[in-house]
């Protein structure tokens, strides 16, 4: 086999796509260098693909400025999650004590230092439910159908490129990732 080769591929998904779903139909580049699979991603964002997906090993910094990633916001659902979890404790407590008050040698009801122990756990039990939740939701996870088939090539040494898409518009990006050094090509129709 020789190392840019182009084969079509018909049948199944390989990364185990179900049996019911219809296979996933686009071009699935394989690149060993990380600066070719730049190059191919940045000339197929120029070319108007913005839907690619991209498989590494190891995160790169170079694909994510590529692929013009911006920062995860998933770090804002976490705060949102802490201050809802801080005032949620505090409100808590403050409620049980104005409800069912308890005084003792004459102090005041709502004294903020002892609730300080309750809001900091709710905060820190609500910032790390947000934060799942939101990794969930923001990730689409769990993903119940395949969008790209995947190769364990990709858990090793190489990085895949997935353009999708149907006709000619495939067939033109597996010529780009040919001719950015793609050491296979392969086409799902």
């Amino acid at each position: 086999m020789s190392g840019l080769e182009m084969q079509r591929q018909t049948a199944g998904v390989p990364g185990g796509a179900r049996s019911g779903a219809a296979p996933p139909q686009g071009v699935m580049g394989v690149f060993s260098y990380v600066d070719d699979a730049r190059d191919a991603v940045e000339t197929l964002r120029q070319a108007g693909h913005r839907d690619l997906r991209v498989f590494s090993p190891v995160p790169y910094h170079e694909l994510e400025h590529a692929l013009g990633q911006r920062p995860s916001p998933v770090r804002w659902v976490c705060l949102a999650g802490g201050i809802t979890g801080l005032a949620g404790g505090f409100a808590l407590c403050i409620y049980s004590v104005l409800s069912w008050p308890l005084v003792t040698g004459g102090k005041e009801l709502v004294s903020l230092p002892p609730f300080v122990v309750i809001g900091y756990e709710s905060m820190i039990l609500l910032g790390g439910l947000f934060n799942l939740l939101g990794l969930l939701a923001l990730a689409r996870l769990p993903q119940t159908r395949a969008r790209a088939p995947y190769d364990p090539r990709f858990s090793e040494d190489k990085i895949g490129i997935w353009v999708p898409g149907a006709g000619e518009t495939v067939a033109r990006a597996g010529e780009t990732l040919k001719g950015h050094g793609a050491d296979e090509v392969r086409i799902h129709a």
